[in-house]
């Protein structure tokens, strides 16, 4: 799946190249891409057509998630929450849109970490929610918690109900369940997990542990 903003009005701001390195340097450094290898990648893209620096950015995005796809799924769905969130924030500061659209994988992508490090775990996990500002729906769900599974079937988060107009600035968090004495909650050890049911671009996927 590749992703672009075709769909957004509005007038759009052009990325500088400086920005591309100053604001997002640090999330194309984590995925293997140096300051120099751009330099010379956007000269090698930007070949016989006209360069658009918006244009180039999509472009490494989705080679960025396209490259993650061969990692094993737990580093798969760290990075790509990163990447989502990245999209998310450069669509509202450079494509006049909401970034909802791209938030909300974001969260998929963490609620599918959170979900094979609940099913791998001999600990109990709950995730919480923490809202951010400027939205009554995000107030009034602020603090809840639910099971990763049950978590990821809600969603509740970057939804059609946001109505924060520069979209989400909520989160999730993972926390280990404790008892009445504060001690960790621990799994039977007799009793062994055999898969792990993850949601991955809204389609269903069967992890098999063993």
């Amino acid at each position: 799946m590749f992703f672009n903003t075709n769909y957004m009005g509005g007038k759009k701001k052009q990325i500088t190249f400086k920005a591309v390195k100053y604001k997002y340097g640090r999330i194309m450094s984590r995925l293997g891409y140096s300051d120099e290898f751009i330099d010379n990648y956007y000269k090698e893209w930007s070949k016989d057509k006209i360069p658009r620096l918006n244009d180039f950015m999509w472009h490494l995005f989705n080679r960025a998630l396209y490259e993650n796809e061969n990692l094993n799924l737990e580093e798969m769905f760290f990075r790509h929450k990163q990447i989502y969130y990245a999209m998310g924030i450069f669509v509202m500061e450079y494509e006049n849109g909401n970034r909802n659209r791209y938030t909300r994988l974001a969260f998929e992508a963490e609620l599918n970490y959170f979900l094979l490090k609940n099913e791998q775990s001999n600990l109990f996990y709950e995730v919480r929610i923490i809202c951010g500002t400027n939205c009554e729906y995000a107030e009034s769900i602020n603090g809840f918690q639910r099971s990763p599974e049950d978590m990821m079937k809600w969603q509740p988060l970057a939804s059609e109900k946001c109505i924060n107009p520069k979209g989400c600035n909520c989160g999730y968090s993972l926390k280990i369940l404790r008892d009445e004495n504060d001690r960790l909650l621990k799994k039977n050890k007799k009793i062994k997990i055999k898969t792990a049911t993850l949601i991955f671009k809204g389609q269903k996927k069967y992890l098999f542990l063993f």
